[in-house]
């Protein structure tokens, strides 16, 4: 026999393996990964629940605003203004009166008054100290008409209560200048409460 008769021997086929069963179907309350994958209204939230929860965020934040706004701790206004000049300066005493709104009792920190020229410009100034404005109003007595009591850093106002008082202010600007203003305010700050303006 030659090289070329040699056979190669068969393999016999593999046998036939029985069909597998199908699949159960699935119980309730289980659903099969086919068809949880098979479309996308299985993985992706509806708009509308989407949108009521943001709704419901929104909602909550201001009415969290709301209930922690900064409330005012005290309301009032400037009664009376007098100036007089002092060489290059213009000393200024304002009158006011405000009411202690809070629950509690405010406490003076500090007094600074603002003024603004026609012009835009802006200057600013501390009461002088309560113990220097009898020098004051005694060396200008154009200032002492209808003299008060002065306002004081660390003075103390109880809750509701209504406070008058009066600061001596100094600043650069010559008396035209100073009737022209566009604006005169007295800022007030308070230790544990909000400051105030007083216009």
């Amino acid at each position: 026999m030659s090289e070329n008769d040699k056979t190669v021997p068969l393999i016999p086929p593999a046998p036939q393996m029985p069909a597998a069963p199908s699949a159960p179907a699935p119980a309730s309350g289980r659903m099969p990964m086919s068809e949880e994958m098979d479309r996308a209204k299985w993985t992706m939230p509806a708009a509308v629940p989407i949108m009521i929860a943001i709704a419901l965020v929104g909602i909550g934040v201001l009415v969290t605003g709301y209930v922690n706004r900064s409330k005012p701790s005290a309301t009032g206004k400037v009664t009376k203004v007098m100036s007089v000049a002092q060489g290059d300066t213009l000393m200024v005493a304002i009158h006011m009166r405000f009411d202690n709104v809070t629950d509690s009792r405010l406490w003076i920190k500090s007094i600074q008054a603002e003024l603004e020229t026609a012009d835009g410009k802006k200057y600013e100034d501390s009461a002088a100290p309560a113990v220097d404005i009898d020098r004051y109003l005694n060396g200008l007595p154009a200032l002492a008409e209808g003299r008060i009591d002065p306002l004081k850093e660390e003075m103390k106002i109880m809750p509701g209560s209504s406070q008058a008082g009066m600061i001596i202010v100094a600043f650069p600007v010559k008396q035209a200048d100073f009737d022209g203003r566009k604006s005169l305010h007295v800022r007030m700050g308070f230790y544990d409460h909000p400051g105030m303006i007083i216009q």
